[in-house]
């Protein structure tokens, strides 16, 4: 008489080799670093360069993290004059970025670019961006000590003013930094160099009196945060060394053209953008400000009937019949 043995199955959980969670992450030593920046002050029209550091060995940039950091004094100015919102993107009406000499972005009107863009943003991400300039008027007033701020009702504004103040950053977030993983100056033979220039008091300071719209910013700090690790610089030097593809948008201001409301029936357009390829021509429409009275995040949208597109003399290359009402979404939605 034979004895058979049943087999059993031994579930994963019971294997040596099982794992209940998945490392998906590196632990490494970091540090957020505050470097003086080479002006500690800097006026309304004054261009700041910025050198992205070198870092040492095995040393690499995190993602979206290099920016400047500063207070912005409204002394010399009216004592109720009090900041725009998003005073980060409306501070720079010129950014260039330049890479071993080759310019990767130069765009004039920097501010209304990024002001909009800014507005897509989700609520939640908006309501993290104080240290941007991303505020109520009542905080705001209060963080530029405007004369006439509120005084009572302002529990929830006073306990973020103690924390915050007048310090404000503008980030360094060029795609190039913040879309292709950490970066790594220490590989790089050449340096990656932003140029700011600041924008007049009259398109960051909101105030009665045109003649005393002042600003300045001060104690300017460079800050970055740094992670040491050997795996990470030699992953990113080995895509380095091997021919890297860094994609960004290259975003130009074409013209401002002047358009009256309700006389100016046809505004045509011609783009002569000197590039291989075009991503979207974006049309922003907004209205003239008197010193000291701009709405920042106010654009018009226009009650547009129909656009034709003509492509090297060749019209309606778009829709035979032009884009209508019911089409624009659609056109403006693509990615």
């Amino acid at each position: 008489m034979s004895e058979e043995k049943a087999g059993t199955e031994v579930p994963d959980s019971l294997l040596p080799t099982h794992s209940s969670k998945t490392q998906n992450a590196i632990k490494a030593p970091r540090a957020v670093k505050r470097i003086t920046f080479d002006r500690t002050e800097a006026s309304p029209g004054e261009t700041l360069y910025v050198h992205v550091p070198k870092l040492n060995e095995n040393e690499v940039l995190v993602p979206g993290s290099l920016g400047l950091r500063f207070d912005i004094d409204l002394n010399g100015g009216h004592a109720n004059n009090y900041l725009v919102q998003n005073v980060s993107r409306a501070l720079v009406s010129k950014m260039v970025v330049k890479f071993s000499g080759t310019i990767l972005q130069d765009t004039d009107g920097y501010d209304l670019f990024k002001i909009y863009e800014d507005l897509f943003l989700s609520q939640e991400q908006r309501d993290d961006m104080i240290l941007e300039g991303v505020q109520s008027i009542d905080l705001c007033r209060i963080r530029s000590n405007a004369g006439d701020k509120k005084t009572s009702g302002i529990d929830t504004e006073n306990k973020l003013n103690e924390n915050f103040r007048t310090k404000y950053y503008i980030w360094l977030d060029h795609e190039i930094l913040t879309d292709h993983g950490v970066f790594y100056p220490h590989a790089l033979y050449n340096d990656l160099v932003f140029e700011i220039t600041l924008a007049g008091a009259n398109q960051v300071v909101k105030g009665s009196d045109p003649s005393k719209l002042k600003y300045k910013l001060t104690n300017i700090q460079l800050e970055y945060e740094m992670i040491h690790s050997m795996q990470l610089a030699r992953e990113a030097n080995s895509e380095y060394y091997s021919g890297k593809e860094f994609l960004y948008d290259h975003v130009h201001l074409e013209k401002t053209i002047p358009f009256a409301k309700g006389s100016d029936a046809r505004l045509n357009i011609k783009v002569n953008a000197q590039r291989r390829s075009l991503k979207a021509i974006l049309l922003l429409f907004t209205e003239p400000y008197n010193p000291g009275a701009r709405d920042s995040e106010k654009y018009v949208f226009p009650d547009l009937k129909k656009v034709k597109v003509t492509i090297n003399g060749s019209p309606s290359m778009l829709y035979n019949e032009g884009i209508v009402t019911t089409d624009l979404w659609r056109e403006a939605r693509r990615p």
